[in-house]
């Protein structure tokens, strides 16, 4: 039966059919073919998958992020990152991956810091002598920060399905983030040096006071977001809506260039995203209860303990499959899939699981930025106005650098734990 769903799946992704269509129909093969099996579970188990409380969050963070791009509050950090780094080898490259770590603290999404981010510094870059597949496959690469550095989506899902807490998980992404750009910012100083791409003048020191004062109020959201999570002034859902009313606040009355025509536009454009997230997530679920009554999450915890009971090892080893998976899959999907099917694994090896899941958070974005099917690959490459094949290979040297940010979460756990076991502490 499983081989059944699996070639349905895989002539799905082949024929180019829509994930949650290929998820839906592959569970709908599942059903017909078991005699004891009514079809009516199958819309049954989609509303089940979409009732999860927490994933109320989903769309208040995108909605806050959406709000934070139509603003002016991403041009005042924009010009606020570039008085800080501008000054350094590949200058505006530098701004590019420090905005995506300013941004990452509002939005949570890759898709939405690719988008957002894009069409504003790509043009730039090219404008100023940067090449096009340099400065797509950058902004593709640093728009991974988003979903790791809180508030995350993905996290959301993923506490959402598994009990961990949504809390623990926002915070343990804090230092893999700044990992990550960090990581990011001396490859682009190493390129910037090699390729003689070009840099800013060095800001006056009251220039910089002057800009960084006036982006107070934008760098203040995530502070804002993760420490009442923290201290349990509010739930993540509750800080969803918080960052929402935060940053139409800020855009309407200090600021004051947001008008409320744009608002409107983000609430549907919202609305939309969250539909084809949910349906993908319905559909996931569904999918999910298949694997679950067919028992594939014992089947997985023999296939790798019997590998190895070292748990990085087997982190590893999940690392590696949702990088293939990644690949061809929507995030959304395989966290809703596998990510439940993983837990006996985890708790079996006595694996930490904020680790696990941060982890496995980035696995799953590198994947929108992997060819055939990554999302914010086809983003950026659309921005930039380039091929897939020319961002794959200008993205190359990024890959390095995320999978070397993959590996010190794996081989250093600790950079994952340490705030959460510190802030969380009892």
């Amino acid at each position: 039966m499983l081989t059944m769903v699996a070639g349905i799946m895989i002539v799905g992704f082949v024929i180019g059919l829509p994930v949650a269509f290929t998820l839906g129909t592959a569970t709908m093969a599942y059903f017909f073919a078991s005699p004891y099996l009514s079809p009516a579970m199958i819309p049954l188990n989609i509303i089940t998958g979409t009732q999860a409380e927490s994933l109320m969050a989903i769309p208040l963070f995108m909605l806050a992020g959406g709000i934070m791009n139509t603003s002016g509050l991403t041009e005042r950090l924009f010009r606020f990152s570039k008085s800080l780094v501008g000054h350094f080898p590949g200058g505006t490259a530098q701004v590019n991956v420090l905005a995506n770590l300013i941004m990452a603290g509002m939005s949570g999404s890759e898709l939405a810091d690719a988008s957002g981010i894009g069409k504003v510094l790509i043009p730039t870059m090219k404008k100023e002598g940067y090449d096009s597949e340099f400065a797509a496959a950058l902004t593709g690469a640093a728009s991974t920060i988003g979903p790791i550095f809180p508030p995350s989506i993905p996290m959301v899902l993923i506490g959402g399905i598994t009990g961990i807490s949504i809390g623990k998980l926002f915070v343990g992404g804090v230092i893999p983030g700044i990992f990550m750009a960090g990581y990011l910012m001396v490859m682009v100083y190493y390129l910037a040096k090699k390729r003689n791409y070009p840099r800013s003048e060095r800001v006056p020191l009251k220039e910089l006071a002057k800009s960084f004062v006036i982006s107070i109020p934008a760098l203040s959201a995530p502070v804002i977001i993760i420490g009442g999570m923290v201290t349990g002034i509010f739930t993540p859902n509750e800080a969803g809506v918080v960052a929402c009313f935060y940053a139409m606040a800020i855009a309407l009355f200090v600021y004051r260039d947001l008008k409320l025509s744009k608002v409107f536009s983000e609430l549907v454009a919202t609305a939309i995203y969250t539909a084809k997230i949910m349906f993908i997530v319905g559909c996931a679920y569904a999918l999910a209860w298949v694997f679950s009554r067919e028992q594939m999450g014992l089947y997985l915890t023999k296939v790798l303990t019997s590998v190895s009971a070292d748990p990085t090892v087997i982190l590893f080893l999940i690392v590696m499959s949702f990088l293939i998976a990644g690949c061809f899959l929507n995030p959304s999907a395989l966290i809703i899939i596998f990510i439940p099917l993983l837990m006996p694994v985890v708790n079996s090896v006595h694996m930490d699981p904020v680790v696990f899941g941060v982890v496995s958070t980035l696995a799953l974005m590198i994947g929108l930025m992997t060819p055939p099917f990554g999302l914010c690959m086809y983003i950026v490459c659309d921005i930039a106005k380039i091929s897939v094949k020319q961002l794959t290979i200008a993205s190359f040297p990024f890959y390095v650098v995320l999978l070397l940010a993959l590996l010190t979460m794996i081989i250093f756990p600790q950079t994952v734990t340490y705030l959460p076991n510190l802030l969380f502490a009892k």
